[in-house]
């Protein structure tokens, strides 16, 4: 497998301290509302964020909380938050657009008595009769001076610059936690074939970091599922199953726990291959009936394996179950042959994802079954042609949604003779993506030019056409890979 050198550390994300202080916050935001000064959790709470703000200052003492893009950030690094939990952080910043407010400062030895004082005030505020301006007449007219409120303006200046750094922030993540993921997809079928223990708390680990990165910002990692020229295919594809399944479980509305499930099935699903012959997964040829006949008993060699390796538990029954029956159709059709029950239920949901993102991702790679790659525009006409036989048409289509009219890694040539890369879908805009513009007319761009092609002032940027990148010499991986 290839070596991928290690990503820095973050100097944009926030950390543990910034989470507790944002939540800090906007919880005595909310117990202003609706109880007194004096009661004993409010004041239990005032020095609980007093704490919070002394630990996240900054070199001038002082504590930066702003909304940017509605996006939270602590002295401009980005805090990872649940602004609709139980803070009720998203009904306060929908008061604040309101107003005016782009977010407050605070000096962090600010006294406990203004801290009570700043929200008990805010938490009256009526934004109908107030704005930004006759708010910091008030502040200074009750002489809280350790404490002021941002303009949304100040903010929105700083807006496309911060956007700029929080992808390339989240493209960095993203590549850490997935190549972790094909380490531990490697580190499984080593240990599988050698009759060695599965580290299961280090697997269901990696998928939760897979399910944090999509529920941030799925773009970044789907995008690295377009890098098909890896050394060993099988790790790198049951990562690419993986993280397509998650995002589809998200898009779903699946829970954490059915998430981690579904991740596990997914990372699992072709385990049965290990037990297969090393020349049969490689062969370069076309697979005869014999090939076939080997290669079909995979599905049911993944179940026994999985049984037999793992603890018996949720996670192992689900995997099992989606390791037995990804190949399966909906019409109960392909492999293994199962009895179609007499009643109408149907295949597992699990399987169901996975049999959509399994036949996606070997398709457009060309590896395995196939010798080669098929455009992924081609494949989901392919797949949508067979969808009343082989996959359930709901499920599809929000596959569809998510890969698509280019998906992330299609490299496209633009109606201004440039080639870019495309990054990310518009949820605007289907056909106008983000791209990564790495080539013109003069060869490929030292810097290359990130544009969002749904903006005004790339109007006059429109895709012509996909084009294959090996056919003009072009490396999809290293374009992936550079920031």
């Amino acid at each position: 497998m290839d070596v991928i050198p290690a990503e820095p550390k973050s100097r944009l994300l926030a950390g543990p301290r910034e989470e507790r202080l944002l939540t800090a916050f906007f919880v005595l935001y909310k117990t202003a509302r609706i109880i007194e000064e004096n009661n004993a959790t409010f004041k239990r709470q005032t020095a609980g964020f007093a704490r919070c703000l002394e630990e996240c200052s900054d070199e001038g003492g002082k504590v930066h909380i702003k909304i940017i893009s509605s996006r939270y950030f602590i002295n401009d690094r980005m805090v990872r938050f649940d602004d609709r939990g139980l803070s009720g952080a998203a009904a306060v910043v929908s008061e604040w657009d309101s107003l005016g407010v782009g977010g407050v400062r605070f000096a962090s030895d600010i006294e406990h008595a203004e801290i009570e004082q700043f929200f008990t005030f805010m938490a009256q505020v009526k934004p109908n009769s107030e704005n930004l301006e006759s708010l910091s007449e008030h502040l200074k007219a009750y002489h809280m001076s350790s404490v002021q409120l941002l303009s949304r303006t100040g903010a929105e200046d700083k807006e496309a610059m911060v956007s700029e750094e929080i992808r390339r922030e989240f493209r960095r993540g993203a590549r850490s936690t997935f190549f972790k993921a094909m380490s531990v997809v490697k580190e499984v079928m080593v240990n599988t074939k050698q009759e060695r223990d599965i580290n299961i708390s280090k697997t269901k680990r990696v998928v939760h970091s897979l399910i944090d990165h999509i529920t941030r910002d799925e773009a970044s990692l789907i995008e690295l599922t377009a890098i098909k020229d890896f050394d060993d295919y099988t790790y790198a594809h049951c990562t690419n199953v993986c993280v397509y399944a998650l995002t589809l479980g998200v898009r779903l509305g699946l829970d954490r726990a059915r998430l981690s499930q579904l991740g596990m099935t997914a990372l699992f699903h072709d385990i049965g291959k290990v037990k297969l012959p090393t020349d049969l997964i490689r062969k370069p040829q076309a697979y005869d009936e014999n090939d076939w006949i080997q290669m079909q008993t995979h599905p049911h060699l993944g179940a026994k394996t999985i049984l037999r390796n793992l603890t018996f538990d949720t996670h192992a029954a689900r995997a099992a179950r989606g390791a037995l029956e990804h190949h399966v159709n909906k019409d109960f059709t392909g492999y293994p042959m199962l009895r179609r029950p007499r009643s109408k239920k149907s295949l597992n949901l699990f399987s169901k994802i996975i049999s959509i993102v399994d036949t996606f991702d070997a398709l457009t790679s060309g590896r395995i079954y196939i010798r080669k790659p098929i455009p992924p525009e081609d494949v989901l006409k392919k797949m949508h042609y067979q969808m009343n036989v082989k996959f359930d048409g709901f499920l599809l289509k929000i596959f569809n949604d998510i890969v698509g009219i280019y998906p992330a890694g299609s490299v496209v040539l633009l109606s201004t003779d440039e080639i870019a890369l495309v990054l990310t879908n518009s949820e605007h805009d289907k056909a106008r993506p983000y791209v990564k513009i790495v080539g013109n007319k003069q060869g490929i761009l030292e810097q290359p030019e990130w544009a969002d092609l749904s903006a005004e002032d790339n109007a006059h940027r429109v895709i012509v056409r996909r084009i294959d990148p090996t056919r003009y010499g072009l490396d999809v991986k290293h374009f992936i890979m550079c920031d």
